[in-house]
């Protein structure tokens, strides 16, 4: 359900509203979010297929130089296992920017959902509504931290104190992902 509204300020009339206005700041907050989630998806997308060629390269590599001479290729073996390492560093090194995604999507659509909910005078003032719409945002995430931020805002946190609890628990869940295993997760 999309909420067609535009911004009124410079010729205001008997229907003007400051929430009319918010609506139209949410969804523009929204909208520049989106975008640039985009124009970072397509560059990292990118990266990630130049990276996964350079690793096949540097694997066709070390096969080549494993059936050669052994006392003449030992530093281009070396070479090719640390270039293999690096690139699997950097590929996990994108886990941060699809991290960074995932939760520009969340905000996107917390604020789609916000916009709509402000924007319909059924539902505004109906406590019930609000509910749902907390309920809704709450599970869509995905990570334990951003729920655990999301449940102390609603019970009066501050901002600060909410990342200070979101950020504990972040590095904790690191922690645990680089305990675990070598594979690369992506959200």
């Amino acid at each position: 359900m999309a909420v067609s509204l535009t911004s009124r300020t410079e010729k205001p009339d008997l229907d003007w509203s400051q929430v009319r206005e918010t609506v139209v700041m949410l969804y523009l907050s929204a909208a520049q979010i989106e975008s640039a989630m985009r124009e970072g998806n397509q560059s990292v997308h990118d990266l990630t297929d130049a990276f996964t060629r350079i690793s096949a390269a540097s694997d066709k590599f070390k096969k080549a130089v494993t059936e050669s001479h052994d006392s003449l290729l030992d530093a281009a073996r070396v070479a090719a296992a640390d270039i293999d390492q690096e690139v699997q560093g950097s590929v996990v090194a994108f886990q941060f920017h699809d991290r960074i995604t995932q939760r520009l999507n969340n905000v996107t659509s917390a604020l789609r959902k916000l916009s709509e909910l402000i924007g319909s005078s059924e539902r505004l003032y109906n406590p019930a509504e609000w509910r749902m719409l907390q309920v809704d945002i709450k599970n869509g995430y995905t990570m334990e931290a951003e729920r655990l931020m999301f449940e102390h805002i609603m019970m009066g946190a501050t901002v600060e104190e909410a990342l200070a609890i979101y950020e504990h628990n972040f590095n904790k869940d690191d922690e645990q992902d680089q305990d675990s295993d070598d594979d690369i997760e992506f959200f």
